[in-house]
């Protein structure tokens, strides 16, 4: 039954507000005057409810009708609690039928909590802020407490953006894209499991950089990274300006490129491939190896770097054969940048981005930042908000952001 505002029940609000300013004195309306505003709300609210009833059962309080005639039976009230901008407003009387069938809408859109509650919860969390930290947050403005868990289930009004931002078509604009994935830890049966996001960061031809999707997986398989990067394809990226696709080394990722964006150049990040080279060395030759090491990727040509290369090979493939051999086995991938023909004004910082991952593991850090106060989260759902909510606003930090030296390959 729809709700309709009548004279009575306006000239009762405005009893009640008139009310309200009568009891309060000028002199302490300023102290607390939250708490005011609060017993108005409840009022209005109150009276709004008792109309509703008054509809609802076609009759006036103790108004004597035929039994036949008699819809239902007043009995009595129950009480709520409301979360408002104002603080808590307590003991909200709820009127009561004998039937149990009356549903006041009036309550129905301020439900437990104000909506307004619930946007301001779930703006602070897409913030960046972590659940325990918004309740923490609010608690002044609120002037009540927030659980944890009850910040946990408003930002479960988040799911159908994760959903849409998982499901929404991407644009075939992306000319650099750079795949990793990150660890982090979930409730088990018994203990807590390693999953991982793949995660897939993009440039595209007007210099726009973002995170463009994620996915969770069980590990960095090629199964699992093909289903990944088809996904995106279907999505309508299909990789007609992809000039150049930036890896850590997963194999996963290698196997999958080479079966959905064949035709894009493969990049190796030097990060990654020192880190790995270094291992093989003496803690006292690991400085050296990585200053020569430096001449083949600061190389303003392909040609001089694999010169730099072979320097390097001759001077360590006796003293680290290991280091050299790791380095050789994927020269032509680690050599992939310098292939790219670049204007000379852009050459250095464009060759700085895309040689390494260096560019998605700096979201990575801020995901990092934001789940090591969890700890471990309790299903994936709880993962995919949380990603969502980080990406959501890098990407909308990014927006007004582009690398102006990337529109060159318009």
């Amino acid at each position: 039954m729809q709700y309709v505002v009548t004279e009575h029940s306006l000239r009762r609000r405005w009893a009640r507000v008139n009310e309200f300013f009568q009891c309060t004195q000028e002199k302490d309306f300023w102290v607390d005057i939250n708490q005011y505003l609060r017993r108005m709300v409840k009022g209005v609210i109150e009276v709004s409810l008792d109309e509703e009833m008054i509809q609802y059962m076609q009759t006036q309080p103790y108004q004597r009708t035929n039994k036949s005639s008699r819809l239902d039976y007043r009995n009595g009230y129950y009480h709520r609690n409301l979360d408002t901008t104002f603080g808590p407003v307590e003991q909200i009387a709820i009127p009561r039928s004998r039937q149990g069938l009356f549903r006041p809408s009036v309550f129905e859109r301020y439900q437990r909590r104000q909506q307004s509650v619930n946007d301001v919860v779930c703006n602070v969390f897409l913030r960046g802020i972590s659940t325990r930290d918004v309740a923490e947050a609010l608690k002044p403005l609120l002037n009540t407490t927030l659980s944890a868990s009850a910040v946990s289930r408003i930002t479960k009004r988040l799911n159908p953006m994760v959903k849409e931002f998982h499901q929404r078509k991407l644009l075939d604009e992306y000319q650099f894209l750079f795949l990793d994935g990150i660890t982090i830890s979930v409730k088990g049966s018994l203990k807590a499991k390693k999953i991982l996001v793949l995660v897939a960061y993009g440039i595209t031809v007007f210099g726009k950089k973002e995170l463009v999707a994620f996915r969770i997986a069980n590990a960095e398989s090629a199964s699992a990274c093909e289903s990944f990067l088809n996904d995106l394809f279907k999505r309508g990226l299909e990789g007609k300006n992809l000039k150049m696709i930036i890896t850590d080394g997963s194999k996963g990722f290698i196997a999958a490129i080479e079966l959905v964006y064949p035709h894009a150049l493969h990049q190796r990040c030097w990060v990654h491939k020192l880190r790995n080279a270094t291992k093989r060395l003496k803690k006292t030759d690991i400085k050296p190896f990585k200053a020569e090491a430096r001449k083949i990727y600061n190389a303003s040509t392909h040609r001089k770097a694999v010169a730099a290369f072979k320097t390097l090979r001759n001077h360590w493939k006796g003293i680290a054969p290991e280091a050299v051999n790791c380095l050789e086995r994927d020269i032509d991938e680690l050599l992939a940048f310098l292939t790219i023909p670049i204007k000379e004004q852009y050459r250095a910082f464009i060759r700085r981005q895309i040689r390494t991952t260096n560019i998605i593991e700096r979201s990575f850090r801020e995901v990092r930042r934001r789940t090591r106060p969890m700890g471990c989260f309790t299903n994936y759902d709880s993962v995919s908000r949380i990603i969502y909510a980080i990406f959501n606003r890098l990407n909308s930090k990014w927006q007004e952001k582009p690398l102006e030296q990337f529109t060159q390959f318009i």
